[in-house]
């Protein structure tokens, strides 16, 4: 059984399953997908089978890059810390890391001095990291994968 949650409508073809809105949240759930392939070109795939995620990558206008921290995160994949590199070297930062069902796992303030993330104390797999510089409020979103040695 599969669960995931979008505000974008998607069309599935399985034997069981179905959609329901509450509180601003979809919840999906399909039972049963026999058949999986993927076509694509070079600049499309289509995935068929099993609930996929809808990502869009948005191209940011000229007035969100004024908004846009300018800041790395690095490796990624991770399997112990994340490291920032870039920015203003004596701001504070807030930073959140959220999973793949939008929980909140981690929110806090540091200095650049001390931003660093722990990730051995997460499952492998993929999560969301917010930075926001505290003074200018300019804000970047990593997509970090955790993963094994």
């Amino acid at each position: 059984m599969c669960f995931s949650y979008s505000s974008f409508s998607q069309q599935v073809i399985s034997s069981a399953g179905n959609t329901s809105e509450a509180d601003g949240y979809i919840l999906s759930w399909t039972i049963g997908e026999g058949v999986i392939s993927t076509v694509g070109s070079t600049e499309t795939e289509l995935t068929q089978g099993f609930h996929q995620p809808l990502i869009v990558d948005v191209i940011p206008t000229s007035i969100e890059k004024n908004l846009l921290l300018e800041i790395k995160a690095f490796p990624n994949p991770t399997y112990d810390k994340v490291m920032f590199e870039g920015g203003d070297p004596v701001g504070t930062y807030h930073v959140r890391v959220v999973d793949k069902l939008g929980r909140v796992l981690e929110q806090k303030t540091l200095p650049f001095s001390d931003l660093t993330l722990e990730m051995k104390k997460y499952n492998n797999g993929s999560y969301i990291i917010e930075v926001i510089e505290d003074k200018t409020g300019k804000r970047k979103i990593f997509n970090i994968i955790k993963s094994q040695r």
